[in-house]
């Protein structure tokens, strides 16, 4: 464990945000943590939005439901209540999938400059495709649905789950990125400002002056309805550029706000952790400040037993016995038991390097291996407890 005890709990870290982002790499089990921590959220009588953009139902199926999620949907938690604790008066948990085609849609319908250039957009076979598809797509998505959840007011918390990936910059720069091949390598390149599609123009861009006539074997070998299609779709979504450019920095500046809080989510294995620190520090230089940890499926043995583990079978209060095979199965749980300590030790190494590293004022969750995955809104509820108790 970390030498200096944090000053925040988690709980207390995470209570007045309005935004919980929770990261890390793949296969650390973000997404589980994300609806726990939703989960005890709503416990404490909040009104609580959780959010993924993994295209795996993991969302789902840690909640125990076999919806699609594809819009905000109420978590039934009367099954959680209990005479002894229930919910407070208001509490509630919804839960959504990101549908990025949606999601675009809703995009153009806002920024589009008149109905006339809304329809033509979202009519246009090429944008149809297109939508959902485009790199950096699904994150510029999540950031348009979440800037509109939380100036909604319809809650009180928004708990974001982040897509899987080993760059901790990827999902904070990605529309970014998507905008820029929207506007430089599509709209300047075909579309320019200085006037709308030229079968000329495209032609001595392409192929150089001089090789307009090339173009014109080229526009008919593709058809003439191709071409126009394309340029229509990209001449009509160049209007929309300045009001999503206007929305992602508006986005950014609520991230890096007070409102957000990073929680960073890794494994005890070695190269989890090690991942985990490169996070950390990418984020720094993005100005984004990590608000608590969680280290998920860490080994389930008692402190105690681990600081004062007896140095045999026999010291630990297991008798001899006469009977066949008894010794030789005493020895082998005995080394299996001894295994489990020693990477216990392991743990608790690396997991002490994280916090020091990222800070010992930080709130840090170890959260043990639970028996079997998290399926159902009972064990959902036991890891929301763990996580609440940390």
């Amino acid at each position: 464990m970390s030498s200096t005890r944090p000053s925040l709990s988690l709980q207390d870290a995470l209570a007045d945000r309005k935004v919980v982002v929770v990261c890390g790499t793949g296969g650390v089990g973000k997404t589980t943590i994300s609806a726990s921590l939703a989960l005890a959220a709503a416990r404490t009588g909040r009104r609580v939005l959780v959010m993924t953009i993994d295209p795996a139902r993991r969302l789902a199926s840690s909640l125990g439901i076999d919806e699609q999620l594809g819009e905000e949907t109420l978590i039934p938690l009367d099954a959680l209540t209990s005479q002894e604790r229930e919910l407070p008066e208001g509490a509630s948990l919804h839960a959504m999938m990101l549908d990025a085609k949606s999601t675009w849609d809703g995009v153009v319908r806002r920024f589009a400059p008149n109905a006339q250039s809304r329809d033509r957009i979202l009519s246009n076979r090429y944008y149809q495709r297109a939508a959902g598809s485009l790199a950096g797509s699904q994150e510029y998505m999540a950031m348009e649905k979440l800037l509109e959840v939380v100036r909604s007011e319809r809650y009180d918390l928004v708990v974001l789950d982040t897509p899987p990936t080993r760059n901790a910059l990827d999902f904070l720069e990605a529309p970014q990125r998507m905008m820029g091949i929207l506007q430089d390598s599509i709209i300047k390149w075909i579309a320019p400002q200085s006037g709308g599609f030229s079968a000329a123009r495209a032609g001595a861009l392409l192929f150089g002056r001089g090789q307009q006539a090339m173009f014109s074997v080229f526009e008919r070998f593709l058809g003439s309805d191709v071409l126009s299609g394309i340029s229509e779709f990209i001449s009509s979504f160049s209007g929309l550029l300045d009001g999503m450019r206007e929305r992602a920095s508006e986005v950014m500046k609520l991230l890096a706000s007070e409102e957000t809080a990073f929680v960073l989510v890794a494994s005890p294995s070695r190269i989890s952790l090690d991942e985990a620190l490169y996070f950390h520090d990418r984020l720094g230089e993005g100005g984004i400040s990590v608000r608590a940890l969680v280290v998920n499926r860490t080994q389930p043995v008692e402190d105690v037993i681990a600081k004062q583990a007896p140095s045999s079978p026999f010291e630990a209060g297991f008798a001899p016995s006469g009977a066949r095979g008894h010794q030789a199965l005493l020895e082998s749980l005995w080394e299996s038991y001894q295994n489990v300590l020693r990477q216990r030790q392991l743990d608790d190494r690396s997991i002490n390097e994280l916090h020091l590293h990222c800070g010992t004022e930080l709130p840090l969750a170890r959260i043990p291996r639970l028996q079997g995955e998290v399926h159902d809104l009972q064990a959902l509820s036991t890891l929301a407890g763990l996580l609440s108790q940390s």
